[in-house]
């Protein structure tokens, strides 16, 4: 019993020091760069070499290359994940499918990076543009998005598929009317996570779809737009000695979204824990 204790006191030690220690180097960061962030360095664009204005063409481009991440990636995550769940049957392919998902989750960024280089970039002929990075990113989110839709829809008790084919509802009715909805919460709450993995990315886009300055914001998916990662990127590498005060604040406007993604999620997650327990 002693031991027990004791094992437990120090894995609580290690556990709490570690979240503290992240708490404090995020919360560090974030409020390092609070003094410098205003609506003139939200809405504007960068100047001086950078070292005026604002982040605005920085923020509309992430949400550019977000927006198409999103739009490939939930329907061709989605519906894959309802087929290893709802469709195929358990069988050796299955599992090596699984596995290889899994595999394309631990994956360096720089590899899809050069992936959706050579793909959509040179063989599809788009060049340096937002679709080439806003798909390079949602092929570089798929394993994430499959991962959690497959184990939140394999999460949904039987009962609920053999009731609704007992009541004559057919495969696709119980799919698409009864397990999808019953699951919906878990399954949204895999893509947020999935976004705030990609949001941060800079090699991706940095080889397939970011411009370094740019005066206007892009008018088609086949241009190039700026990003916040890669923006905080090219800053660091102009600026290597000092740290500037447009630095600073882009780096917390892109922890700021990326802490409130995932407080979204443990909210929701605790939610769904208190239904589960009334």
């Amino acid at each position: 019993m002693i031991i027990d204790r004791i094992v437990k006191v120090l894995f609580a030690i290690v556990c709490y020091s570690l979240a503290g220690l992240i708490m404090v180097l995020v919360g560090f960061l974030i409020f390092n760069g609070l003094d410098n962030i205003n609506w003139e360095f939200l809405t504007s664009f960068p100047s001086n070499s950078m070292t005026e204005g604002g982040i605005w063409p920085a923020i509309l481009g992430t949400a550019y290359f977000l927006g198409i991440a999103l739009l490939f990636s939930i329907p061709v995550g989605i519906l894959s994940a309802v087929y290893l769940s709802e469709y195929s049957k358990e069988s050796r392919l299955q599992r090596l499918v699984l596995t290889a998902n899994n595999v394309l989750a631990g994956i360096p960024s720089v590899v899809f990076g050069l992936f959706g280089l050579s793909l959509f970039s040179i063989t599809f002929g788009f060049g340096t543009s937002v679709i080439a990075g806003g798909l390079t990113l949602g092929i570089m989110s798929l394993p994430y998005i499959i991962s959690n839709t497959h184990e939140s829809l394999m999460a949904v008790p039987k009962s609920y598929r053999e009731a609704s084919l007992a009541l004559g509802a057919n495969k696709a009715e119980t799919t698409f009317k009864i397990i999808i909805p019953a699951s919906f919460s878990r399954i949204l709450t895999g893509v947020i996570i999935a976004v705030g993995r990609i949001i941060g990315e800079t090699a991706p886009i940095l080889f397939t779809g970011a411009a370094f300055y740019i005066t206007r914001n892009p008018s088609t998916p086949f241009q190039p737009a700026m990003a916040l990662p890669t923006h905080i990127f090219v800053l660091s590498a102009i600026y290597p000695d000092n740290v500037t005060p447009k630095l600073e604040g882009s780096i917390s406007v892109l922890l700021i979204i990326v802490v409130v993604l995932f407080m979204f999620v443990a909210v929701r997650r605790r939610k769904e824990t208190k239904k589960l327990e009334v």
